[in-house]
């Protein structure tokens, strides 16, 4: 089996791509950056360039998967520009490899697309649960932004290619993302809840992650799916247990909310959104959990 990763060198892509391998499956890659293009017995690069619509069809040969995880980093400050790129790196790229394989289908056998979308889709609530009925209004930035997203992702009907989108929570890895950023204040004992630090943290182990995505290729588990362990926890609690799993501590003290509107701007909702996100479906379709619990995880994370 091939398939073919987009978003490989980020946390989730380049995780993913080691599973792969590791499982002795055959990967391709697209890359926008020539220098990271490789070519090897299981591993080979191909070229796309999103703002000039360009893309190596090579890419697609022999390819029965293709795992689509391409995506600005929506956790940097949201300037004008870069609102503009979270938007075109998820949509530009999703089209770009609709057209391309609209293009060459009798060349290609592309079966099934798995694609990354986000919790960001639904509203923060103290109090609801959602699943992946839930209505989505479309009224703040992001909800815009994995709205258009899949009704992109929408269009590979069109080719009759299988599609299984995953919602995905707050990614817990070893390599980036949000331990990353709260490893530093941790190790110094200064880490600490925001606001209210009540917020619900539906949040997923890299691990869990990478064996959902495959499992839904071998299973062929098509539609939407959220990619959340089972368990979400309150923000003041997973900062607290972040510390314990290093043997440190946390201030009790939060940080208030103006402060981080400061220092973050607009981007600030990630921090304060509260989001209770069910996993009740992707159990239902047979899916176990490595790591359903927080501490769990956080012990698999920094044990090494």
């Amino acid at each position: 089996m091939k398939l073919l990763i987009t978003g490989g060198t980020g946390n989730i892509g380049s995780y993913l791509i080691e599973e792969i391998l590791s499982k002795g499956y055959l990967v391709n890659y697209l890359t926008r950056d020539r220098s990271k293009i490789k070519k090897s017995s299981n591993l080979n690069g191909f070229f796309w360039d999103i703002d000039r619509q360009i893309i190596d069809h090579k890419c697609f040969q022999g390819v029965s998967h293709i795992v689509h995880l391409s995506g600005e980093s929506i956790s940097k400050r949201w300037t004008k520009k870069r609102k503009k790129n979270i938007l075109s790196s998820r949509v530009l790229t999703t089209n770009l490899l609709f057209t391309s394989l609209s293009k060459y289908r009798s060349l290609y056998k592309v079966q099934h697309i798995v694609c990354a979308s986000a919790i960001g889709i639904y509203r923060s609530s103290y109090d609801k649960i959602y699943d992946e009925e839930s209505i989505c209004e479309g009224k703040t930035f992001l909800q815009q932004v994995v709205i258009k997203w899949e009704k992109e992702l929408l269009n590979f009907k069109k080719l009759g290619i299988n599609i299984t989108i995953f919602r995905i929570g707050l990614v817990l890895s070893k390599k980036g993302g949000i331990l990353k950023t709260l490893q530093t204040p941790t190790k110094f004992n200064i880490s600490a809840p925001i606001g209210t630090g009540k917020q619900l943290q539906s949040w997923i182990h890299e691990f869990d992650l990478s064996n959902m995505i495959m499992e839904s290729i071998f299973n062929k588990w098509f539609g939407v799916y959220n990619a959340v362990s089972p368990n979400p926890v309150e923000q003041k609690k997973f900062i607290k247990l972040y510390a314990k799993s290093l043997n440190k501590v946390s201030l009790p003290i939060p940080i208030p909310k103006a402060i981080i509107r400061l220092i973050f701007g607009e981007m600030s909702v990630l921090i304060f959104n509260s989001q209770y996100v069910s996993s009740k479906k992707i159990m239902d379709s047979g899916f176990i959990f490595r790591f359903p619990k927080i501490e769990e995880a956080f012990f698999n994370l920094v044990k090494d």
